[in-house]
């Protein structure tokens, strides 16, 4: 009996390798699927309030989810080097302005390390910076260079993709040719390539029966 259940235990494992292996090899980025598996509980407990707060906000979840990975691999707690705070890396500007916006007194930096606040922080000024840039052909690059270096950066870069282009339409691809900061050109590249990753898997497991398309879904 104990023989039986020995080969029946190595069956089982080598059966979860195979299932390992084969979702690393599909994935097209086996250091991620990697560090998920060994970290499973941070980087999937938070998608129902990440789907709840980009519902609300009428953005993809994916989206969204690829800001929080890209601004803190998940780590609710996480402080920047300028005073950026939680799991979207929330600055104390954007969220006294959202204090404003909502009417919200007394408003202490200290609880954008609240998952809860500093979610619906982040995707109201992400959701902000789309809207803004809605008239382009894809909003979401433009959206994610003015979430990590300002709108007046983002105006700058869109001059010099007009001189470029000799007074042609900017567009996505002509606005990030147009980045002059590495940093925020790679921290465009990195969201949209997560993006692209989180939507070959589909929707988010908290995801159920919504109806609606929000913005960034295609």
């Amino acid at each position: 009996m104990s023989l039986f259940l020995l080969k029946a235990g190595v069956v089982l494992l080598l059966s979860w390798a195979t299932a390992v292996g084969c979702l690393i090899l599909r994935s097209r980025d086996p250091v991620y699927v990697l560090r998920e598996l060994k970290d499973w509980t941070d980087y999937r407990r938070f998608d129902p309030l990440i789907v709840k707060v980009a519902n609300e906000y009428s953005l993809d979840p994916r989206l969204v989810k690829a800001v929080v990975w890209r601004e803190s691999r998940f780590q609710a707690d996480m402080k920047g080097r300028n005073g950026e705070r939680g799991l979207m890396q929330v600055t104390e500007v954007a969220a006294r302005d959202w204090a404003i916006a909502k009417g919200i007194p007394n408003f202490r930096a200290e609880e954008l390390l609240v998952p809860e606040v500093n979610l619906e922080v982040g995707a109201w000024y992400l959701n902000k910076a789309v809207q803004r840039w809605n008239a382009t052909d894809d909003a979401v690059p433009f959206a994610l260079a003015e979430y990590n270096a300002g709108k007046s950066r983002v105006d700058r870069w869109i001059r010099a993709a007009i001189q470029k282009t000799n007074g042609r339409p900017v567009t996505s691809r002509s606005f990030q040719e147009s980045i002059d900061f590495p940093s925020t050109a790679r921290y465009v590249r990195t969201i949209l390539a997560r993006y692209d990753f989180y939507k070959r898997r589909g929707r988010l497991i908290a995801e159920q029966n919504e109806p609606s398309e929000p913005v960034g879904q295609n």
